[in-house]
């Protein structure tokens, strides 16, 4: 697992292959939800303020301030932004100027440039 942090745009770029920190389906809400791993990752970022200024005290609340990308085995990249989950398959991104371009690569196997 690798993050890229972009303090300017507070964002967090997540490749995660291995599925530590990749957000669950849940098969209730029929939505992907943040796991455990990425809990208990986000706390370590938030406690070792990585580059990020927050004194937010409550994960919760310090999670919702920032948006997510997940890089995962999938398809797809989802997009954790402001308490909602969005599922972007890697064929339909038009996005292109968000996304973390070493990790879209890795993902996919081609560069965003030649979209």
């Amino acid at each position: 697992m690798e993050i890229a942090i972009d303090a300017d745009l507070n964002t967090i770029h997540i490749y995660d292959t291995d599925h530590i920190v990749e957000p669950e389906y849940d098969f209730l809400t029929k939505n992907f939800k943040l796991s455990e791993g990425f809990w208990k990752m986000a706390n370590v970022i938030k406690e070792k303020q990585l580059f990020l200024s927050n004194d937010e005290k409550n994960l919760d609340v310090w999670i919702e301030s920032f948006n997510w990308f997940f890089y995962s085995s999938g398809p797809s990249v989802k997009i954790y932004k402001l308490g909602e989950m969005v599922v972007f398959k890697n064929d339909y991104i038009n996005i292109e100027k968000l996304l973390y371009e070493k990790y879209f690569s890795r993902l996919t196997g081609e560069s965003l440039n030649c979209k």
